[in-house]
Protein backbone atom coordinates (compact mmCIF):
# COMPACT_ATOMS: atom_id res chain seq x y z
CA UNK A 1 0.00 0.00 0.00
CA UNK A 2 3.18 2.66 0.60
CA UNK A 3 4.47 1.82 -3.07
CA UNK A 4 1.22 2.65 -4.09
CA UNK A 5 0.79 5.80 -2.22
CA UNK A 6 4.46 6.58 -3.03
CA UNK A 7 4.27 5.81 -6.42
CA UNK A 8 0.74 8.33 -7.11
CA UNK A 9 2.98 11.05 -4.79
CA UNK A 10 6.08 10.81 -7.29
CA UNK A 11 3.28 11.04 -10.74
CA UNK A 12 1.56 14.08 -9.16
CA UNK A 13 4.70 15.48 -8.23
CA UNK A 14 6.14 14.90 -12.05
CA UNK A 15 2.81 16.17 -13.58
CA UNK A 16 3.19 19.50 -11.55
CA UNK A 17 6.68 20.32 -12.47
CA UNK A 18 5.65 19.80 -16.19
CA UNK A 19 2.78 22.45 -15.55
CA UNK A 20 4.95 24.76 -14.09
CA UNK A 21 5.62 27.54 -16.94
CA UNK A 22 9.41 28.00 -17.48
CA UNK A 23 11.29 31.13 -18.04
CA UNK A 24 12.65 31.21 -21.77
CA UNK A 25 16.41 29.97 -22.02
CA UNK A 26 16.78 32.91 -24.73
CA UNK A 27 14.97 35.82 -25.65
CA UNK A 28 15.87 36.17 -29.46
CA UNK A 29 14.78 39.35 -31.18
CA UNK A 30 13.03 38.94 -34.70
CA UNK A 31 15.17 38.21 -37.61
CA UNK A 32 16.07 41.25 -39.86
CA UNK A 33 15.30 39.79 -43.38
CA UNK A 34 16.97 42.18 -46.24
CA UNK A 35 14.71 43.42 -49.26
CA UNK A 36 13.90 40.10 -51.11
CA UNK A 37 12.20 39.75 -54.76
CA UNK A 38 10.23 36.83 -52.94
CA UNK A 39 6.60 36.01 -52.24
CA UNK A 40 5.10 33.43 -50.38
CA UNK A 41 5.98 31.37 -47.74
CA UNK A 42 8.88 29.71 -45.78
CA UNK A 43 9.56 27.91 -42.60
CA UNK A 44 12.70 27.15 -40.48
CA UNK A 45 13.69 25.21 -36.84
CA UNK A 46 16.72 26.27 -35.42
CA UNK A 47 18.91 23.89 -32.97
CA UNK A 48 21.10 26.68 -31.42
CA UNK A 49 23.89 25.86 -28.70
CA UNK A 50 24.29 28.45 -25.60
CA UNK A 51 27.48 28.40 -23.70
CA UNK A 52 27.70 30.90 -20.70
CA UNK A 53 25.32 32.98 -22.20
CA UNK A 54 25.67 33.40 -25.97
CA UNK A 55 24.57 31.06 -28.90
CA UNK A 56 27.82 29.60 -30.10
CA UNK A 57 26.49 26.93 -32.65
CA UNK A 58 23.22 26.92 -34.42
CA UNK A 59 21.89 24.45 -36.87
CA UNK A 60 19.04 25.94 -39.34
CA UNK A 61 17.13 23.50 -41.46
CA UNK A 62 13.89 24.28 -43.75
CA UNK A 63 10.34 23.10 -43.24
CA UNK A 64 9.60 23.34 -46.93
CA UNK A 65 11.19 23.35 -50.15
CA UNK A 66 10.49 25.02 -53.31
CA UNK A 67 12.49 28.59 -52.19
CA UNK A 68 15.09 29.56 -54.44
CA UNK A 69 19.04 29.33 -53.20
CA UNK A 70 19.52 33.21 -52.90
CA UNK A 71 16.21 34.21 -50.97
CA UNK A 72 17.33 30.16 -48.59
CA UNK A 73 20.72 31.88 -48.01
CA UNK A 74 19.42 35.37 -47.18
CA UNK A 75 16.66 34.10 -44.73
CA UNK A 76 19.12 31.48 -42.92
CA UNK A 77 21.45 34.22 -42.68
CA UNK A 78 18.61 36.25 -41.06
CA UNK A 79 17.84 33.69 -38.80
CA UNK A 80 21.19 33.22 -37.56
CA UNK A 81 22.13 37.32 -36.86
CA UNK A 82 18.85 36.97 -34.58
CA UNK A 83 19.95 34.06 -32.98
CA UNK A 84 23.57 35.75 -32.36
CA UNK A 85 21.77 38.39 -30.87
CA UNK A 86 20.22 36.82 -28.25
CA UNK A 87 19.63 37.08 -24.69
CA UNK A 88 20.55 34.29 -23.05
CA UNK A 89 20.39 32.89 -19.27
CA UNK A 90 23.82 32.08 -18.12
CA UNK A 91 25.42 28.41 -18.69
CA UNK A 92 25.11 26.13 -21.16
CA UNK A 93 22.20 25.49 -23.05
CA UNK A 94 20.54 23.71 -26.24
CA UNK A 95 17.19 25.24 -27.83
CA UNK A 96 15.16 24.92 -30.70
CA UNK A 97 12.79 27.54 -32.24
CA UNK A 98 11.10 27.99 -35.39
CA UNK A 99 10.58 30.84 -37.52
CA UNK A 100 8.20 31.67 -40.26
CA UNK A 101 8.12 34.23 -43.17
CA UNK A 102 5.75 35.26 -44.93
CA UNK A 103 5.66 37.81 -48.05
CA UNK A 104 2.50 39.54 -49.38
CA UNK A 105 3.50 41.99 -51.29
CA UNK A 106 4.24 42.40 -55.36
CA UNK A 107 7.56 43.43 -56.07
CA UNK A 108 6.88 47.10 -58.14
CA UNK A 109 8.36 47.19 -61.26
CA UNK A 110 10.20 50.58 -62.75
CA UNK A 111 7.96 52.38 -65.20
CA UNK A 112 9.10 52.24 -68.51
CA UNK A 113 11.36 55.23 -69.89
CA UNK A 114 9.56 57.41 -71.87
CA UNK A 115 10.45 57.32 -76.17
CA UNK A 116 12.62 59.82 -77.49
CA UNK A 117 12.22 61.04 -81.21
CA UNK A 118 14.53 60.01 -83.00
Amino acid sequence: MNTVLTGLAALLLASSAQAQETTPICSVPPPKVPKLEWRGQAAYSAMAQVKDGRVVAVTIVSLQGGIERRTQRALVTAIEAALRRASCQPGEHVFQQRFDFEARASVEEPAPAPSTPS
